[in-house]
């Protein structure tokens, strides 16, 4: 493998032009994105930005997380480990283990490790957990949750958004104070919202960054469509109204354990007219408006996207930089009864991943091999030339960037709470475990890709083949998660 990634690494730069130049990465992580792209096959989605960079790259049509929710799923993007445990499995774990560590201590970030090879690594937005970079270390002090990754991590001016870079919203409501509503489109330039203020920084620093000599990452974390679904109200014209889910209902035979009552849309958003989730459905017209918010948040980034990619282009830096787009992971608009992410059903772990290489092999065609997050630490590392140590859980796609047919992994696990999440070629199995109790859902999506059937009780052969391979990728036992 070492000899044959050497060997792409040096067709990557004797196309590009780039000789004896290392590749650059240019790392865009969009919060909450679900696969809901035009390239994606997704009619009436306004993404042209995304999708012309499929047309260029790699599409992965099936990659999933390990959790299915924010820091989690970025922990182990970031160290290219899953969690094995319940206590990994929270917002703040890896800014914890990494508080008051010197350098050189585990975990160790990929981006970390590109800073020691030499790399020049600049953040902005939301990487990790916090949306501006910084945790709270008591007494009103902040710092950096990933001190040892940075060269330097930019922030957003106060003076240009002095509410929540995550919730906030440009009408001045506070989600934490009073009632707020789930979306929020005002006549507003770009620049008035967080992630066109993004924009305009990643811009200035790729003209910074082109001047340099050093090989450099920069990291910009997009907001939305993150709750709330907020931009200029020209995206929101630019969307039609959604129509339902195409599984708006309770899946038959599925418990209740694997459901839940939409928290985060429903409790921390009091302003709308309406209450759903756990079984209960929205109206098909305030469904309709929250999807079409979605898509209209999503549409917003998509333009911001565009943006640093025109300038990355312009500079001509190009050729010999490695760009991804990842969403860090899905979310339910409605299916299963679910406005929210935070489960362990396909909608909720499967996100948008694109890869574009310099001279890469068959550029455009998408690939339907099952890729996991904790697959990018290796592959950023084999691209670049840089070991990427031992101990981590993913394989390098860099057999997929070159042929698109390749296959790199047999399953996919995946985590939520008292729940593991397998998923293989054909089946989604989810098996939730608390003392005794055992309760399991298996779909087949050849026959039901959107999940609408538990095939468990139907299948025994099928969920005790998956439970072995569950028991194999957890060391060959099933822990019980809280």
């Amino acid at each position: 493998m070492r000899e044959w990634s050497v060997g792409f690494g040096l067709f990557v730069f004797l196309a590009s032009g780039a000789w004896g130049e290392r590749l650059n990465v240019l790392f865009l992580s969009i919060d909450d994105l679900r696969p809901e792209l035009g390239c994606c096959g997704v009619e009436g989605a306004v993404t042209p930005n995304l999708d012309r960079l499929a047309g260029e790259g790699r599409l992965f049509r099936r990659h999933y997380v390990a959790v299915a929710t924010c820091g989690p799923s970025r922990e182990a993007m970031l160290t290219g480990k899953g969690p094995r445990a319940s206590r990994e499995i929270n917002h703040h774990y890896l800014a914890k283990a990494l508080a008051g560590k010197p350098e050189g201590e585990e975990p160790e970030t990929w981006i970390h490790r590109f800073r020691k090879a030499g790399y020049r690594t600049v953040g902005m937005g939301k990487i990790s957990h916090s949306a501006g970079g910084y945790r709270s270390a008591g007494k009103g002090r902040l710092a950096l949750e990933l001190p040892h990754s940075w060269s330097e991590y930019v922030s957003v001016p106060k003076e240009r958004w002095s509410g929540g870079l995550l919730h906030g919203y440009g009408s001045g409501i506070v989600r934490e104070e009073e009632p707020a509503p789930v979306y929020e489109f005002l006549e507003k330039e770009d620049g008035f919202y967080p992630d066109g203020i993004l924009a305009e920084m990643a811009v200035g620093k790729l003209e910074e960054l082109a001047e340099g000599e050093e090989p450099f990452v920069l990291a910009v974390g997009f907001m939305k469509p993150h709750l709330p679904f907020t931009g200029p109200a020209k995206y929101w014209d630019l969307c039609e109204l959604e129509d339902v889910s195409p599984n708006p209902d309770v899946p038959e035979g599925v418990s209740g354990v694997f459901l839940h009552a939409s928290g985060e849309f429903n409790h921390q958003y009091q302003d709308q007219p309406e209450k759903g989730g756990l079984g209960v459905r929205f109206s098909d017209e305030y469904a309709g408006k929250v999807r079409r918010a979605y898509r209209a948040a999503t549409a917003y980034v998509d333009v911001q996207v565009g943006k640093v990619l025109e300038k990355l282009e312009e500079l001509d830096l190009a050729k010999n930089t490695v760009v991804v787009v990842w969403g860090d992971h899905g979310w339910h608009l409605g299916d299963q009864t679910i406005w929210g992410k935070h489960s362990a059903f396909e909608r909720a772990l499967k996100s948008a991943l694109i890869v574009r290489v310099p001279g890469m092999a068959q550029a455009g065609v998408a690939s339907e091999s099952l890729v996991a997050t904790v697959d990018l630490y290796p592959t950023l590392c084999e691209l670049a030339g840089i070991e990427p140590g031992e101990g981590l859980d993913g394989t390098s796609l860099v057999p997929v960037l070159q042929n698109p047919k390749e296959r790199v992994n047999e399953e996919v696990m995946s985590y939520w709470r008292n729940i593991l999440s397998l998923r293989t070629e054909r089946y989604r199995m989810a098996m939730f475990l608390k003392g005794e109790r055992r309760e399991v859902m298996l779909f087949d999506h050849e026959l039901d890709s959107n999940e609408g059937k538990n095939l468990a009780g139907e299948l025994p052969e099928v969920v005790a083949e998956l439970t072995e391979l569950m028991k194999k990728r957890n060391g060959g036992y099933l822990p019980e998660l809280n």
